[in-house]
């Protein structure tokens, strides 16, 4: 997978990669893997930007999910 499918990278590069492996890990739910994802960009880029890609990975996301599960 890469990092910040589908958006662009910045200081929040790292929190995109750690949403790509939490989606694989079969243990995790997809909503937790979202939050997550949310909580890391609010503390490296601040809330705006986390509100806006948690917004198109809670409503867009599921594909992905779905894919990267299969995958294992």
């Amino acid at each position: 997978m890469s990092h910040c499918t589908g958006w662009f990278e910045g200081s929040w590069a790292h929190c995109c990669a750690a949403h790509d492996l939490a989606y694989a890990d079969l243990a995790a739910t997809k909503l937790g893997a979202d939050l997550a994802l949310i909580r890391c960009v609010a503390d490296a880029a601040g809330w705006p930007m986390a509100l806006t890609m948690g917004a198109g990975v809670l409503l867009f996301g599921l594909p992905f999910w779905l894919r990267a599960r299969r995958k294992r």
